[in-house]
């Protein structure tokens, strides 16, 4: 949900920051796979053609495995340290953020980042050489999901150390879960409560204010995802506006009352939402300047009223608002139209019209 166009790290944490958002993120670059960026701990994953694989054929992936459970068991017992650090390789994005604070003179709000969530993580990966899911072998679930909670305990962490570093105690650090998958893997487990408790197990570990983010339509799910110990849930405003609106008052309002928020992605975030599909073609050749398309602050700010007003009759919306975010649909990283380069341009221009549209909003509504 934070990826960019290039895989220029240092330039992309730069684009973020320049744009002037409140709370910016640290950025996953186009070289950065979702699914093994954060899990290549894992001993024996690999990620080939497009896949990850995890081989247990192979008698010293076996015991590598079984090591690393013993590992894991004694960070459990608190016998070794919590936590389990990513090589900075594997998360260039992070330490270019903290090196653009540091060169920059910024006035932010918060620092936020993302992992990738143990249910997305563990259906996307195959266990040889039965050819099957990780989510739906038991141990290996277990694997995925205790690998998950050691490597967000020490991500938040690191998010907190920045906050602290560069805005002081009153900074905000959020650490959003990345879930794409979540509704396709309560549909498909046998038992779905089980999911969401494993799921509710990690977000305990994060020591920071965390997020969720569902891609697909989140409405199957909401009344399951709204009693997690989340602070915020993402979510596609732009396709699905009407979610909220579907939630009974009842269960909407108590979310709210406990503090909690929602992060309306309301931001376009490719090509074919910010053009249109009938002018990528002639963008793409240069005929038609793809500068020309993008938006007003005011279209964001209009499409946050048009959600509001379908429940500002139900429920407090100013408490609403406060407690909640703006931001991209989802990440960045299909933004190669006209090309890579100018692609990152237009997504930085794309978080300055979102941070406008952000003080919009509050101008409207009177929040601090």
């Amino acid at each position: 949900m934070g990826s960019h166009p290039i895989d220029d790290a240092k330039q992309a944490a730069l684009d973020i920051v320049e744009s002037g958002t409140k709370i910016p993120y640290f950025p996953q670059t186009v070289g950065d796979d979702m699914i093994y960026q954060f899990h290549n701990i894992i001993p024996g994953l690999v990620f080939e053609k497009g896949s990850a694989k995890l081989n247990f054929k192979d008698p010293k992936i076996v015991e590598g495995i079984e090591n690393f459970r013993s590992r894991l068991a004694l960070k459990k017992i608190k016998v070794e340290p919590s936590g389990l650090s990513i090589e900075e390789k594997y998360l260039k994005g992070l330490y270019a953020l903290e090196e653009v604070l540091q060169e920059k003179e910024v006035d932010i709000w918060g620092i936020k980042g993302e992992l990738t969530g143990p249910l997305t993580e563990a259906y996307s990966i195959e266990i040889l050489p039965w050819k099957k899911k990780a989510i739906f072998d038991e141990e290996v679930f277990k694997l995925v999901l205790d690998t998950s909670a050691e490597i967000a305990h020490w991500l938040s962490n690191q998010l907190q150390k920045l906050t602290r570093k560069f805005i002081g105690k009153e900074g905000e650090t959020i650490l959003f879960l990345d879930e794409p998958l979540f509704p396709l893997c309560l549909k498909d487990c046998t038992d779905p409560d089980k999911m969401i408790k494993a799921v509710d197990h990690l977000l305990k570990r994060i020591n920071c204010r965390r997020g969720i983010h569902i891609c697909d339509n989140p409405i199957t799910v909401i009344d399951s995802v709204l009693e997690l110990e989340i602070d915020y849930l993402s979510f596609d405003a732009r396709r699905y506006p009407a979610i909220l609106e579907k939630i009974k008052t009842e269960t909407l309002q108590k979310y709210l009352d406990r503090g909690k928020g929602f992060a309306f992605g309301l931001t376009p975030n490719s090509p074919e939402e910010v053009f249109g599909e009938e002018n990528i073609y002639e963008v793409q050749r240069g005929k038609k300047d793809p500068y020309h398309f993008l938006p007003e602050p005011s279209e964001i700010k209009n499409r946050m009223e048009t959600i509001i007003s379908s429940i500002e009759s139900k429920i407090d919306v100013i408490s609403l608002l406060k407690q909640s975010l703006i931001t991209p649909q989802c990440g960045f990283r299909n933004f190669t139209i006209p090309n890579s380069k100018m692609g990152e341009q237009l997504v930085k221009n794309l978080l300055e019209l979102q941070e406008k549209a952000a003080k919009e909003v509050r101008e409207k509504y009177k929040i601090n």
